[in-house]
């Protein structure tokens, strides 16, 4: 555009907004007697590439609102330019309303707050960096790829984040050390090339800064929590010898691309712990796409119901769309759930969302009772469970009211400390209101020394700090209990946790993880793929009194979507060229579906059954197979502007998220074409046919042919049957046809359709639903 043009459509946007602001000067009065918060203006892609001009802009368009410059500055927290366009702003109800009605504004939304979904992993799924017998071992280790993660800060004197055997930080790095409250300049390095922190959306939110108000917070990009520090060494941890919790798990702990370079963006804060909102999230991508990172690691997300893709509200989707656009991985935990059907989060077909799964390894505790008998339970405190023959009892039994029921899971302050004092409890779990730790803090405060806690199997461990806890299941839970039944004076002895590798089978299906299908667009798939987010040891601060060796077990799907970001830096690095979507499409057509028993995956739920495709997507992350996937289904934008269109949204809507002239196609089966690596059809009324096209990025000269795992009830045809490769064709497109044959109304079938040329295994799932009934 020349600067003719430019300073008349400058010239004209300035008039259009002093007009709109004289329009409603009427209101004026009622305006400035609202309570103002923090509202985020969205307005789309960019509309100049100058940086400081769209700031101008957003300015002129406050000051116009409220008046007065002055009052623009002090209403204004961030100018989002970078990857797309909009501002948070102070503003009551009225003027969220006025400024809505301004030209360019897409969209006004309250700022709204969400949730975090909160060593041996990599071994478990192939990753030998310290070997030479995995597929990765010829590649860079990530060297040069930047992952950036949107969490909650980071603890940069981690052993995880030294720079030992780093390369140079890229020349294309756009981004700053910010410094503050206990974070300088020296604590970035080349492992940690940068930091920024956004918390105008938390601060405004709780009408109070962090500072001085007893959170152990940070006013810096320093890590107060945990979680943030733990799912970047997760992704992208340098190496480190003898890594262990408190004896647990010792071994050597690295990132999935220990050599790619980590950017942290702290969005989230300890204030109550976990806290995100809109604003500062949606800051974070911002930032994120300017500073030049290549992968996205989110472990965050909204709850049931979810918003629609273009509804500003859903500031992770719409971040990730203009990130995705940009060349950016972004890869989202799925939720914590589970085992729930429909509770996944962060579906947009563009996130490579991920399921939690178990690995290998374990910690037994033995627990002898007085008859000699040894039952085995599970923990990771090695506090004094070396407790011999002391005092057991029930919690029922030493009640401080009997006529309630508090004491059965040991709720606070129910236990008859005289009747408890010196002994080992067995509290029963009978609701989701007690966890095994609030129990423990009872069990200590009446004065027992050690927790045997009976519970419904739930994945992950969790730390009673230095109070010996033991959690057992209900089946081994009721045997001690007929055991204190049956015995004048029972006893027990609880032994330390040890660590056992390789007797489990697995990976199963995480029990919190969120499950499947999308609420929000069920012919997309979700999850993508799953990967180990149950009792990973990472990268944690070392601070207080509690010595852990700056490593903890953390469990959640927060766990697992590092795990895949770290591969995805591993993949970019390998192949710069590879679109999110080809990445995306690797990981889940080459992803495995049995365990270590050779059979297949488990999901653990209110009951044990075989896994699918809404447990675990593609299946388990396979990274040296993702290395070399054979063919990819990629994904253009205008493939996703296209999806948009099929989900009811019309041009405009769309339009004025992209920043791009939408012309929605009217074609039949339109939501079921976009080009993803899996096949949905959760309408099959009678027949179906769907579209895919792939790419070949392995032989040049290669023939691939369909074998095709039916689903029950379904015929399913391929055409063709074989797609053949050369130089000077390397994508083809193949339809699959699906008919019926079910008489009734039915739930979900699963089924499978595999590329071979013999070498490569390009597996998509499919699930399909038959539909009789249409209300």
């Amino acid at each position: 555009m020349d600067t003719n043009s430019r300073n008349w459509r400058w010239a004209r946007m300035v008039q259009l907004l002093v007009a709109s602001a004289l329009l409603l000067l009427q209101n004026s009065v009622a305006i400035s007697a609202d309570t103002s918060s923090v509202h985020i203006v969205y307005m789309g892609d960019k509309i100049y590439q100058n940086l400081q001009l769209t700031k101008k802009y957003h300015n002129k368009m406050l000051s116009s609102l409220l008046g007065s410059k002055e009052a623009a500055k002090n209403s204004i927290l961030y100018s989002y330019k970078h990857g797309f366009s909009g501002f948070a702003a102070r503003l009551t109800k009225h003027q969220a309303e006025a400024i809505a009605k301004f030209p360019g504004v897409v969209s006004v939304i309250p700022n709204g707050i969400h949730k975090l979904h909160t060593t041996r992993s990599w071994d478990f799924i192939g990753i030998h960096h310290s070997t030479s017998k995995s597929a990765l071992s010829n590649s860079s280790l990530g060297e040069g790829a930047i992952i950036g993660v949107i969490d909650t800060g980071i603890w940069p004197e981690s052993a995880s984040f030294n720079d030992e055997g780093m390369g140079q930080i890229p020349s294309r790095w756009k981004g700053v050390c910010q410094v503050g409250e206990h974070f300088n300049s020296t604590n970035c390095n080349k492992k940690i090339i940068g930091a920024r922190w956004f918390l105008k959306g938390i601060t405004d939110q709780t009408k109070k800064l962090l500072h001085g108000n007893n959170t152990n917070e940070y006013l810096s990009a320093r890590d107060a929590i945990g979680h943030g520090t733990h799912t970047a060494s997760t992704a992208a941890g340098n190496f480190v010898g003898n890594a262990n919790y408190r004896g647990l798990a010792s071994g050597l702990a690295r990132g999935g691309a220990p050599l790619a370079h980590l950017a942290i963006y702290k969005a989230c804060w300890n204030f109550p712990i976990g806290d995100c909102t809109d604003a500062d999230i949606l800051k974070a991508f911002d930032k994120a796409i300017h500073d030049g990172v290549d992968v996205l690691t989110v472990s965050l997300g909204f709850s049931i119901p979810l918003f629609s893709y273009v509804d500003q509200r859903d500031v992770i989707a719409i971040g990730s769309f203009h990130a995705t656009a940009k060349g950016i991985t972004v890869v989202c935990s799925a939720g914590n759930s589970g085992p729930l059907s429909q509770t996944i989060t962060n579906t947009a077909p563009w996130i490579i969302t991920v399921g939690a799964t178990t690995i290998d390894r374990a910690f037994p505790a033995a627990i002898t009772l007085g008859n000699n008998r040894t039952v085995w339970g599970q923990s990771i405190d090695t506090g004094k469970h070396n407790l011999e023959s002391v005092g057991l009892t029930y919690s029922e039994r030493i009640a401080l009211d009997s006529s309630d029921n508090l004491a059965k899971d040991c709720r606070s302050g129910s236990l008859n400390a005289t009747m408890a004092a010196g002994k080992v409890v067995l509290c029963f779990s009978v609701s989701d209101q007690q966890d095994i730790v609030s129990a423990s803090l009872t069990v200590k405060e009446a004065g027992g020394v050690g927790l045997v806690y009976a519970q419904y199997h739930e994945d992950g461990l969790n730390q009673c700090g230095l109070f010996p806890c033991i959690k057992v299941d209900y089946e081994t839970g009721t045997q001690i209990l007929t055991y204190i039944r049956r015995s004048r004076f029972p006893t027990a002895s609880l032994s330390f946790p040890t660590t056992v590798i390789g007797k489990w089978a697995s990976p199963r299906v995480a029990s919190f993880s969120s499950r499947g299908p999308s609420s929000m667009s069920p012919t997309v798939l979700k999850p993508d793929i799953a990967a180990p987010g149950v009792d990973i040891l990472a990268a944690f601060p070392s601070k207080g009194t509690t010595k852990n060796s700056g490593f903890a077990f953390l469990s959640g799907t927060s766990m697992s979507c590092p795990h895949v970001a770290g591969i995805a830096a591993l993949m970019k690095s390998k192949n710069p060229t590879w679109s999110p979507a080809a990445i995306r499409s690797a990981l889940v057509t080459t992803a495995y579906q049995t365990g270590t028993d050779e059979n297949v995956i488990s999901e653990e739920g209110s009951t044990h059954k075989a896994a699918d495709p809404f447990d675990i997507g593609g299946g388990q992350m396979d990274p040296n197979k993702a290395m070399d996937p054979g063919l990819i289904y990629d994904i253009t934008t205008e493939d996703y502007v296209q999806f948009l269109c099929s989900m009811g949204h019309s041009s405009a809507s769309i339009s004025k998220v992209s920043k791009t002239t939408t012309s929605c196609k009217k074609e039949k089966h339109q939501a079921l074409n976009l080009n993803l690596p899996s096949i949905s059809v959760p309408n099959l009324k009678k027949t179906a046919t769907v579209m895919r096209r792939v790419t070949n990025v392995g032989n040049v000269t290669a023939v691939y042919k369909a074998l095709v795992k039916v689903p029950y009830g379904i015929k399913v045809r391929v055409e063709p049957q074989t797609l053949s490769f050369n130089s000077d064709t390397r994508v083809l497109t193949f339809n699959v046809s699906f008919l019926s044959t079910q008489k009734f109304h039915g739930d979900y079938k699963f089924g499978s359709l595999t590329w071979t040329d013999g070498k490569h295994f390009v597996r998509s799932p499919i699930v399909a639903r038959a539909m009789q009934f249409e209300s």
